[in-house]
């Protein structure tokens, strides 16, 4: 029989590889052009919104496969990509706080998850990172738009 793989180092170099296009908006914003701050943020927010519904995805796959997806956690993780859409309907400043937000309220689905063992504690530690890394990019892409 097979030895179970972790896919955990996938999971590591993909959500590495899905940070380029926030690197490349922070360059971006600040090149010496401000205008290009607001094409950043333009191009980089609808791809966050497609991120948090694509952990909404992940965490309801990880809840089922553990087989403890309660119907209060599965609506949970609902919730985050209802918000970021809603967002994306919204005049800016509030579409980034609002996506923002919605990927902050994924990122503690899974800290709950993790206490509820439907979460790993190795992709709970690459979620951190990850949500770090993209709430730093969007809030440095949207001081340059405020003229920071």
């Amino acid at each position: 029989m097979a030895k179970k793989r972790s896919a955990l180092p996938a999971a590591c170099a993909l959500g590495l590889l899905a940070l380029l296009p926030f690197a490349a908006g922070v360059y971006y914003a600040y090149d010496g052009y401000s205008l290009n701050a607001r094409t950043a943020l333009r191009w980089l927010l609808p791809y966050l919104a497609t991120i948090v519904a694509f952990i909404g995805g992940v965490q309801w796959g990880r809840m089922l496969s553990a087989g403890r997806a309660s119907g209060l956690d599965m609506a949970l993780a609902v919730v985050p990509a209802i918000v970021a859409w809603g967002a994306l309907l919204t005049a800016a400043p509030w579409r980034a706080v609002l996506l923002i937000v919605a990927l902050l309220a994924a990122w503690l689905i899974d800290e709950h998850g993790a206490r509820r063992g439907w979460q790993s504690r190795g992709f709970l530690q690459l979620r951190r990172l990850l949500t770090l890394i993209v709430t730093l990019c969007v809030a440095a892409i949207a001081w340059r738009v405020t003229g920071g």
